[in-house]
């Protein structure tokens, strides 16, 4: 799967960044700082990686969340 590596590489430099209600649910990356993450990283983002860095966004809330 050598094609999505950059988005999996992106998403693991920022995997730290969630926003997270007083409740403790997670509601998705605090994009703000995903961006600084990115930067400091030296990460250039596309917009088709970062549509795939939302996918697994996506796919790691129902994880985190303990949904199904």
């Amino acid at each position: 799967w050598p094609d999505a590596a950059p988005a999996l590489d992106a998403f693991l430099a920022v995997a730290g960044q969630w926003r997270v209600t007083p409740s403790g649910r997670v509601i998705g990356l605090d994009y703000t700082a995903v961006r600084a993450g990115l930067e400091l990283a030296g990460i250039e983002m596309t917009p088709e990686v970062w549509a795939d860095v939302q996918h697994i966004e996506q796919g790691a809330l129902v994880g985190l969340n303990g949904e199904k």
